[in-house]
């Protein structure tokens, strides 16, 4: 019990004074996570991030989990530590999980011990902090692997169910190959990942054919971080590549150190050790054959990027193998010495966390949209550079200091397509069209004179002065008299003698809903990716972001019924099982083989 005390206040004290600052945290999670901690205090859903260049999907984006159970932190905490206990209860969840899993196979208390302080030392893990969406599979493959052995259906649905909801499709894999070893998933277990998964599979629906994603990666992209033999070695031996920001290759993990005793541990007649070779074999990417000619043949597999994920798989396979080796080794005491200590060090240089008070940025009083150039900063250590990158409001961290960005492509590729093309452009053109781009994008709400009619817009928008659209179009006179954000809708008082087309500095989607005296109003991209709305006169015109908010909502009760529904029974249902080192079927642990 002291122990437990002394690690949540421990938790706290991180969670308030620290920042877990690398990476997709600093340039996609954490600035995207404050904006929708503003409107769930609110009491709204966060549909839309206002922040982002030209705006772009919240409750669609599948990388920031925003039906994910613990987001309910956010209500009363500052956004900082909300953050923080993200990572750390995963962590925490993951130590439990994983000792509990061990027991489960039938070892004692002081191996379930030591392979889960393993687990949570090891390289992967580690790393997995620099992800606010791959830290989740720490607690949740172990999870489901629990619900294997306890033949548990509810767990494996709830376990299944968080990991749909977290959107990792790698993580997602490897635990089923983790699982497919010992039994195949319940048409129970299925069904209920389903309705925990729903609302997020509804939201990402709405704009899943206009996002960047919807084109698919290269087969160079997908294969970028596949596990050279080098890094193979690093997984037993040491942590050979460096940590944090050392750019010698391209690379997911910081580090993959696990420790020397993973060796002896796989050669067992195991399912964990058959699944941790095909998770390996499916790790190395590019130096696999198999991989390398089904991701340059097949584009539906190239969803699956970066084979490096399948090392937290991987590595969790190995812990348990860990944990029945040292259960029967007589070397106890040099193994944990052994691997322990280089763990602890392994683990002090590579966690990416830092004190806040250096991210603890301003707030922009009068933000506008603000075009930022990303800085060269290679060379510095991690910790210089990121504070550096936070002083200057880098994209998209100054989203939490209410920094507005212009022009840009969000790191998780879930802008627009239409705002990837205005940024490639704007990237390639001279220097008057570099103006001409920014005028459009930092425009405040305006009534459009006329439009010219063109199918592919970007060359009518640099060859003329003119306004471009998908149909040719002439606003009678009149003016934008007012223009308001309330939470998430926008407000906009028009007056008109006849039919106009607003312009709105927005991202144009389809999911967009515009109003007007209780009728629907017809919504169009205008200038390549900004959002236009045929206002039929005066009138006040409401936009809210999702045309299937109701259903969304609903799937979201439904989801969370069916968590807390699960959570109980699956803790409830431990038949045929005792406290001790039983087995939950009532068979011996699998035999030790060296």
């Amino acid at each position: 019990m002291v122990v437990r005390l002394l690690v949540a206040l421990a938790s706290l004290a991180v969670a308030w004074l620290g920042f877990f600052f690398y990476r997709d945290n600093f340039s996609t999670h954490y600035g995207a996570k404050a904006v929708s901690a503003t409107a769930f205090r609110s009491g709204e859903i966060p549909w839309w991030n206002f922040h982002a260049p030209g705006g772009q999907p919240l409750a669609g984006n599948s990388n920031l989990l925003t039906f994910y159970p613990d987001n309910v932190l956010y209500l009363f905490l500052p956004a900082h530590v909300a953050f923080n206990l993200h990572f750390l209860l995963h962590l925490i969840a993951g130590f439990y999980l994983m000792r509990a899993l061990c027991r489960a196979r039938g070892v004692s208390e002081r191996a379930a011990n030591f392979a889960a302080t393993m687990y949570v030392l090891s390289g992967v893990v580690v790393s997995a902090t620099a992800f606010y969406n791959l830290v989740t599979a720490v607690a949740l493959l172990p999870l489901a692997l629990l619900a294997i052995e306890r033949k548990s259906w509810q767990l494996l649905g709830l376990a299944f169910g968080l990991m749909l909801l977290a959107a990792e499709p790698v993580t997602l894999i490897g635990a089923a190959i983790l699982c497919a070893g010992r039994t195949l998933l319940s048409l129970r277990a299925i069904v209920a990942a389903a309705l925990i998964a729903a609302p997020q599979l509804i939201a990402y629906s709405e704009i899943a054919a206009e996002v960047e994603r919807a084109v698919g990666f290269s087969a160079r992209t997908v294969l970028t971080t596949s596990l050279t033999p080098l890094r193979v070695a690093e997984l037993f031996l040491w942590p050979f590549s460096g940590f944090l920001n050392d750019a010698s290759a391209p690379r997911l993990f910081s580090t993959l150190f696990l420790g020397i005793i993973a060796l002896p541990a796989l050669f067992r007649r195991s399912r964990y050790a058959a699944a941790a070779v095909v998770l390996l074999l499916l790790a190395i990417g590019s130096y696999n054959p198999l991989v390398r000619v089904a991701v340059e043949q097949f584009a539906s597999v190239r969803i699956l990027r970066f084979p490096e994920k399948f090392a937290l798989p991987l590595t969790a396979a190995l812990v348990v193998l860990i944990a029945l080796f040292f259960e029967r080794t007589r070397y106890k005491r040099v193994w944990m010495a052994v691997t322990l200590v280089p763990l602890l060090w392994t683990t002090y240089r590579a966690l990416p966390l830092d004190w806040f008070t250096p991210y603890d940025v301003p707030r922009v009083e009068a933000p506008g949209r603000m075009q930022l150039m990303t800085a060269n900063m290679a060379g510095l250590p991690a910790r210089e550079e990121y504070r550096r990158r936070a002083e200057r409001y880098e994209p998209l961290f100054g989203a939490a200091a209410g920094v507005r960005y212009a022009i840009g492509r969000s790191s998780d590729n879930m802008h627009s397509l239409r705002s990837r093309i205005v940024a490639e452009r704007f990237a390639a053109v001279p220097l008057d069209l570099k103006r001409r781009y920014v005028q459009v994008a930092t425009s405040p709400p305006f009534l459009v004179p006329r439009t010219v009619a063109a199918q592919d817009m970007v060359p009518a928008f640099e060859r003329s002065t003119e306004h471009v659209a998908p149909r040719a179009f002439t606003s009678a006179p009149g003016r934008v008299v007012a223009y308001r954000e309330v939470g998430q809708t926008i407000e906009v008082d028009v007056e008109a003698s006849g039919p106009v087309l607003l312009f709105v500095n927005q991202s144009y989607f389809k999911a967009w809903v515009a109003r007007a005296n209780a009728q629907e109003l017809e919504t169009l991209p205008v200038d390549i990716d900004r959002l236009g709305v045929v206002v039929p006169g005066t009138a006040r015109v409401t936009l809210t972001f999702g045309r299937r908010r109701g259903l969304i909502v609903a799937a979201w009760v439904v989801s969370l019924l069916v968590m807390v529904a699960l959570g109980v029974s699956g803790r409830t249902d431990r038949t045929n099982r005792t406290d001790g080192t039983d087995r939950t079927d009532g068979t011996p642990a699998e035999p030790f083989v060296l």
